[in-house]
């Protein structure tokens, strides 16, 4: 059943004072509007063709998504203009690839199209409907695909086809993927389910479902085959976000395997006769902390596999070759109080370009090449900010990478290997939002409640604001418990947040975005933080950041409001619940009401310890819906209810046990829209209507601004 309707009409459930204060939004204070904020393009998985001469890459406006090519000195040009489907207002391209320098073919609504960069007009391809996934050998001859649950190949040439698999019945195949002499396609697969949940207090007429996986593996078939049972490789869990199979010398495949607790990583190595062994494994009796971007990638020659470790207290560059009978055969390629991630091999296999962070700056990213053969570093990109996933061209002589920094959001950039100025190939801003209002953020720290360590975060203050008078503030709590900040424009999914900070500091908010435990890019102490204390110590993290606020001078500490999505949303509800009188307000967006309901992975199961059965207090601490009786400062709850990551039950059961608690509440349901909030309706609506709160609630509320004249030391944590 597709709830999406019944929900357009539980919006009209939300409080009225909330719409109402949308309309009365103020001027603008500068340049950063929200308007503007919605309409930033977000560039994605940027590709070198064959010839090196052209980047193509997936451009995001708000939900539209479209092909775009773009060469050094010139600009972006569309290669597709798909309309959005008037109903969702969303059109998204699932894949593409080069199939030559000048042709790409790409996967759309389960079709294949191709289009041509000399005459950018998209052509369905005859015969390729129903696909659901696809990849191209290396020499661009044959295609890979999904059609009718069964994996196929076919000549893109000759228009002949074959079909490969009888995949068994509930199987499902994607992430095809050509041995490099095109004589095999690996592939995942598992079988999924949606299974309704029951919710007690919801009645019969509207359900929703948990998306179940199971039965995961790794297959191998020959393009020799016809309908034949696929070579099986068996798995444990796999973490989302990491690395797939990869193809290795032999041919071989390489895989990461996650244990069911999230405790033990293994990378492991395939014959083709089905004969594994593990050449690496990591164990932290916490749980294994998460790297930037992949783990691990396979060398072009399939010799060797680089990969992230944190064994030496932090994540860093390792690589070991493909034969290896030992793990002592590994070799260690950065060392320090710094972390290291999204490897990317040279195309001759001699050397590894990689981003990271350098000791004392955990909060930014710089590129370095290493040489497998001397050892030797050499820095690449070293402007300031965050610059990561760097790929080399097909000759090795350019890189492209991203690139976000104070004055833009992410953008797709390229530079020459040795010494040469970046040229930036993406402007992503929309007309108006001026780079000279965007504010920096600084890195601050201060000392924890739990335990007096040190919490790293950033501050932003806008540098018109009037420091001999008091302001409110407002503390952001990042998503996923293993993200960071960073002193520069978020790089991925919090992008829109941090946008939404850059706002509220114009507006004269002062704002604070802690990097609780728990949160990636520092130590690996500090990454494990939280093991069995879930909601705990990582919360007093999150507290201790108003404590920090209420030392600066021009903050009111009575005025000091907290937001956060997904597990940030999870830690605003448990701070007002763990101290009830700390803030003034807080906004929860789809965060996790109680581990013990929601579609639980590894990644909590690690960070816990134990399941609901075997402690059930445990979990019992870290469900603040259990504890929403505490609760007595306004809330505002935000989500849409297509969301994958956090479902939406579990803001309903927030919902329900506030309403039967009696306790007042503001709220607004987005149909249909996912996790990370991304058409620019939602956007413009969720942030007036989080301005509109937060001026309520934080201006409004203490009209009489309290002065501090001759007073601007700031005394406490340092900053």
């Amino acid at each position: 059943m597709n709830i999406k309707f019944y929900f357009a009409a539980l919006l009209f459930m939300a409080s009225v004072t909330s719409v109402s204060r949308i309309s009365a939004e103020q001027a603008p204070k500068g340049s950063i509007t929200i308007d503007r904020i919605a309409d930033i393009k977000y560039p994605t998985e940027q590709q070198w063709s064959p010839d090196g001469k052209t980047v193509a890459f997936l451009w995001d406006a708000a939900g539209k998504q479209d092909l775009f090519m773009v060469r050094a000195g010139g600009q972006p040009v569309a290669l597709t203009d798909f309309p959005v489907n008037p109903d969702t207002l969303i059109s998204d391209i699932a894949h593409f690839e080069w199939a030559s320098s000048d042709e790409i073919i790409l996967s759309k609504d389960n079709q294949l199209w191709n289009v041509s960069t000399s005459s950018p007009k998209p052509q369905p391809m005859e015969g390729f409907q129903g696909v659901s996934s696809f990849c191209l050998s290396a020499d661009k001859q044959t295609i890979a695909f999904v059609q009718m649950g069964d994996i196929w190949v076919a000549s893109l040439k000759g228009k002949t086809r074959r079909r490969l698999t009888h995949m068994p019945e509930g199987l499902h195949a994607s992430g095809l993927s050509f041995s490099p002499d095109g004589n095999y396609v690996a592939f995942d697969a598992a079988r999924h389910e949606q299974v309704a949940e029951p919710l007690p207090y919801n009645g019969n007429l509207v359900k929703v479902f948990r998306s179940l996986s199971w039965d995961d593996r790794i297959g191998v078939v020959s393009v020799f085959s016809y309908a034949a049972e696929p070579m099986w490789i068996p798995i444990s869990a796999r973490n989302y976000g990491s690395t797939e199979m990869q193809w290795a010398a032999g041919p071989s495949i390489v895989h990461e395997e996650f244990s069911e607790d999230h405790k033990t990583l293994e990378i492991k190595i395939t014959t083709l006769s089905g004969e594994t062994r593990t050449l690496w494994r990591d164990h932290d009796s916490a749980w294994i902390s998460p790297a930037d971007g992949a783990m691990d990638v396979t060398s072009p020659d399939g010799r060797w596999v680089a990969f992230i470790s944190d064994r030496s207290g932090w994540p860093h560059l390792y690589v070991i070759p493909t034969d290896a009978t030992s793990e002592s055969q590994a070799r260690q390629l950065s060392k320090g109080a710094f972390g290291d991630g999204y490897a990317a091999w040279s195309p001759d296999s001699k050397q590894v370009v990689y981003a990271h962070s350098v000791e004392g700056n955990q909060m930014e990213r710089f590129i370095s090449i290493v040489s497998l053969a001397t050892g030797r570093t050499e820095p690449v990109v070293t402007d300031r900010g965050v610059n990561r996933a760097p790929a080399f061209s097909p000759d090795g002589s350019m890189l492209i990478y991203e690139r976000s920094a104070v004055e833009h959001p992410l953008e797709i950039y390229s530079v020459a290997k040795r010494g040469a100025v970046a040229t930036r190939l993406t402007n992503s801003l929309p007309p108006g939002l001026l780079p000279q209002y965007l504010i920096a953020p600084t890195a601050v720290h201060y000392p924890s409640r739990a335990d007096t360590k040190s919490v790293p975060a950033t501050l932003m203050v806008d540098k018109h604001l009037d420091r001999t008078q008091k302001h409110p503030a407002i503390i952001w709590v990042h998503g996923s418990g293993a993200d960071q900040n960073y002193l520069a424009w978020h790089p991925g999914f919090y992008r829109m947040y941090y946008s939404m900070s850059q706002y509220l500091a114009q507006q004269g908010y002062v704002v604070l975005t802690p990097d609780y435990r728990g949160s990636s890019g520092y130590s690996r102490e500090w990454a494990t933080g939280v093991s069995r204390d879930l909601g705990g110590s990582e919360t007093q993290d999150v507290n201790a950041g108003a404590d920090y606020l209420k030392t600066l001078s021009y903050v009111d500490p009575d005025r000091i409001g907290i937001w956060g999505l997904s597990y940030g949303g999870f830690m605003t509800l448990q701070s007002m619940v763990t101290d009830p009188t700390l803030f003034r307000c807080a906004i929860d967006v789809a965060g996790v009401g109680d581990w013990e309901t929601w579609t639980t992975g590894g990644m909590i199961l690690g960070r816990l310890g134990e399941t609901p059965v075997t402690d059930p207090e445990l979990y019992n601490r870290s469900a603040p819906v259990k504890h929403l009786d505490k609760l007595v400062r306004p809330l505002l709850i935000l989500q849409g209810t297509n969301d994958a990551n956090v479902p939406f039950w579990e803001s309903l059961k927030v919902i329900d046990t506030l309403e039967k608690l009696g306790k007042p509440f503001d709220m607004a349901i987005y149909p249909g829209e996912i996790h990370f909030f991304r058409r620019a309706y939602v956007l413009r609506d969720a942030w007036k209507r989080t301005d509109a709160f937060f001026d309520h609630c934080l201006m409004e509320s203490d009209p009489a601004v309290k002065t501090n004249a001759g007073n601007s030391s700031e005394t406490g944590a340092q900053q």
